[in-house]
């Protein structure tokens, strides 16, 4: 789901990237010393779970696990997701410099949003297996909306192209899902205090 440099018209580069500043520098100012180093962990996990990817059919989806990182992360998601994404630009190719506020924007912005509905409790009348699915499909549904809107707010011959991304998707969205709900089981049982601060 990361956007290429050359791909977006100047106008979409340019707010998305006023935007993805914005969000960085509220995650600056809501950071703890403490988090710091769990920000760096999840910042990792990030880049290394863009390397895991899954056959299906002619292509090929990779995971980003950003329902996971956005729960544990909160505001400091867009932080650590702007390290990883620069870092997947310069040295992988993932992505580009000039789309680097568009891909926060996708990426970051879902993970937060989760963040959000979880400790307000907005999922608790599922079950705790569909909540934990959700954490995870919820996001990647966002992110792909947001880049079919970004692709079709950019240019006019992405427009057929931005409606099939949602469904090209949809099977990401079910692994993110089901491997989310593993992951937290995971966590509440081994590592708890990673998710205090949530509401699960």
């Amino acid at each position: 789901m990361h956007i290429s440099d050359g791909i977006l018209s100047s106008e979409v580069i340019i707010s998305t990237s006023i935007i993805g500043v914005g969000f960085v520098l509220y995650s600056l100012k809501t950071i703890k010393n403490k988090n710091i180093a769990i920000v760096s962990a999840m910042s990792a996990i990030f880049f290394i779970a863009s390397f895991i990817h899954i056959p299906l059919g002619p292509t090929q989806i990779h995971l980003v696990l950003i329902g996971v990182i956005g729960i544990i992360l909160g505001s400091s998601v867009f932080l650590a997701l702007l390290i990883a994404l620069l870092l997947q630009a310069t040295l992988l190719g993932y992505g580009g410099l000039t789309s680097l506020g568009a891909n926060l924007f996708i990426m970051a912005l879902p993970s937060y949003l989760i963040y959000l509905l979880v400790k307000n409790r907005f999922l608790d009348f599922l079950s705790s297996k569909l909540k934990y699915f959700f954490i995870g499909f919820l996001p990647v549904l966002l992110s792909t909306i947001f880049l079919a809107l970004i692709l079709s707010l950019s240019k006019e011959e992405y427009l057929y192209a931005s409606y099939t991304i949602i469904f090209v998707n949809i099977p990401a969205m079910i692994i993110e899902g089901l491997i989310t709900l593993f992951l937290i089981n995971y966590l509440n049982k081994a590592m708890p205090e990673l998710l205090g601060d949530i509401n699960l």
